[in-house]
């Protein structure tokens, strides 16, 4: 799946291909009658005639004979409001297949859904190539201002459209696992400029750009308190933020019921979408607008039911809210006036054969442009390869290890919990991102939550130093009263009494990586050990008191 690396080494072995054109929309009054004097008629002819000929000369020099290009402009100057219908939507249709013990196949196809039609048409000119980027060398959103896709999501673009920010870590080629610092850089996409505006020794993530500047949140690069910055664009420095100006914060005076709610996008004039309750079936929730304050249901039902309302991914334009559906259906727009609206989906990708799993989502990705765009149909995805058999697990006598001795002492009564400190690691995984930290000694450490709560379960990964590479044993018990700790998870057997063990851990030169839960029956102080064949290490974690806060 690592397509960067491909696009990087095929764009240095051919070079940067010509500029493609912007998607072109036919206005819906592009047929419309209209009266000239005769004089004029014959000027506009002949007119007409030449850009002809210099339209098609041009598409011959940028385009193989076999590309479909978009419809051509319009001849009428008059001007269309911006929230007219018929209108072209940006969208991105992002398609996830898998197969237990393969890698994920995510695709994603670049854009518009001609409403009120619903028709998705793929953009042949989307592309980002030679521009930079934080997390995606893919288009994510179009900019009606520049006329073309970028790599960057809505909260990262400038207020005028034409240039966005993204983060770098340091030192160079650093992933999340081994960086020091980040860099935060404005790219004006005209002018093809690059300008690095702030640097922090910690992590940048870019909140929203506003007339105020860049807002960012930092954290250090082992984990701790996140800050806010209001960042001046130009470089000329950050001044100290506030987490009430985070979008994606919750106003306390709009929590509901037991709290649980999601963010699910927001624009740079402060209006954010939230969701209060779950997506499990049969699960009441709730959709509301909220903005500077003032909060606006924009739907209340139940999961599952008849309106199939279950949006994911928003975008404000002159029309109103536009959002997606989780199961890639529908696409709606809503606005106070008119209420909420659904226009079903046609033309998109089809689902590909050979996957037990398999997901088509559709994210507005722009403001919706009056006219139609005619671009080219999704293509059908290949086929799951055939799966290699993965190796049986290997089989463990447990015995052995569950007759190690325990390690794990009460605590004098009114004794301070002496928790074990977090170490910094350095883990290379054979796949996917991992915590770069954990308690412990080694060559096993416990990582996956900093505080530990009594109340449900929490997700737990065991991280294995490839100096060893056997079976792990995990064993716990309060220290200071009574209490357990529960570990499951796929990979790993329950042996009773609390004990689990993990049968494979690490591959030289890759870390063993196990990602399950750990539920603590009571708060207080907890010791956890770990045995290998070659050694026995304990780990002590305080567990305080209730469920773990909301978010």
């Amino acid at each position: 799946m690592n397509e960067n690396e491909f696009r990087k080494r095929l764009t240095d072995a051919l070079g940067e291909p010509p500029p493609l054109p912007a998607p072109i929309l036919s206005r819906p009054d592009a047929n419309a009658p209209h009266a000239y004097p005769r004089t004029m008629a014959l000027l506009a002819a002949g007119l007409a005639i030449l850009l002809m000929l210099v339209l098609v000369a041009s598409r011959i020099a940028l385009h193989p004979t076999s590309t479909t290009v978009p419809a051509a402009p319009p001849t009428s100057n008059k001007a269309v409001a911006a929230d007219s219908f018929p209108c072209a939507l940006p969208a991105i249709a992002t398609t996830e297949s898998g197969n237990p013990g393969q890698d994920g196949v995510i695709h994603m196809d670049a854009g518009f859904v001609n409403i009120p039609g619903g028709s998705f048409q793929v953009d042949p000119t989307a592309n980002v190539r030679g521009m930079p980027y934080s997390d995606s060398a893919n288009p994510v959103t179009y900019s009606a201002a520049l006329k073309r896709w970028l790599p960057a999501t809505n909260r990262s673009i400038s207020p005028d459209g034409r240039s966005y920010a993204y983060t770098t870590l340091l030192p160079a080629g650093a992933t999340y696992s081994d960086f020091t610092s980040a860099e935060l850089h404005v790219y004006d996409v005209d002018a093809k400029a690059d300008q690095k505006v702030w640097s922090y020794s910690g992590s940048i993530d870019i909140l929203v750009w506003n007339s105020a500047g860049i807002l960012v949140q930092t954290v250090p690069p082992r984990g701790g308190v996140g800050l806010f910055w209001r960042v001046d664009p130009t470089g000329r420095g950050a001044s100290p933020g506030s987490s009430n100006e985070d979008p994606g914060r919750l106003p306390l005076t709009a929590v509901q019921g037991s709290g649980s709610y999601s963010y699910l996008g927001g624009d740079a004039n402060g209006r954010g979408v939230f969701r209060f309750g779950s997506r499990d079936p049969g699960a009441k929730y709730s959709v509301v607008e909220i903005q500077s304050g003032n909060q606006t249901t924009i739907y209340s039902g139940t999961q599952g039911d008849a309106k199939d309302f279950d949006p994911g991914g928003v975008y404000f334009d002159a029309h109103g809210l536009w959002m997606g559906n989780f199961d890639g259906s529908t696409v709606w727009l809503w606005s106070q006036s008119t209420g909420l609206k659904s226009f079903r989906l046609s033309g998109l990708p089809a689902t590909p054969s050979g996957y037990q799993y398999s997901n088509l989502t559709v994210g507005p990705a722009g403001p919706c442009i009056p006219g139609v765009f005619a671009g080219v149909q999704a293509s059908a995805q290949p086929p799951a390869p055939t799966p290699t058999p993965s190796p049986a697990p290997p089989t463990v006598d447990w015995s052995a290890f569950t007759a190690k001795p325990l390690h794990l002492n009460d605590l004098p009564s009114g004794s301070t919990c002496p928790v074990s400190t977090s170490v910094n690691l350095t883990v290379k995984a054979q796949t996917g991102k991992w915590p770069n930290y954990g308690f412990g000694k080694g060559p096993a450490y416990l990582s996956g939550q900093f505080t530990w709560y009594s109340a449900g379960q929490q997700g737990a990964v065991i991280l294995v130093d490839p100096a060893y590479k056997g079976p792990v044993l995990i064993r716990s018990r309060r220290l200071d009263g009574d209490g357990s700790l529960e570990f499951s998870g796929a990979g790993g057997d329950a042996l009773g009494n609390g004990a689990f063990g993990i049968p494979q851990t690490s591959a030289p030169p890759y870390w063993g990586t196990w990602a399950g839960s750990v539920a603590p029956s009571a708060p207080g102080c907890y010791g956890i050990q770990f045995d290998g064949t070659t050694f026995s290490a304990v780990v002590v974690i305080a567990v305080k008191q209730g469920p773990p806060p909301p978010g």
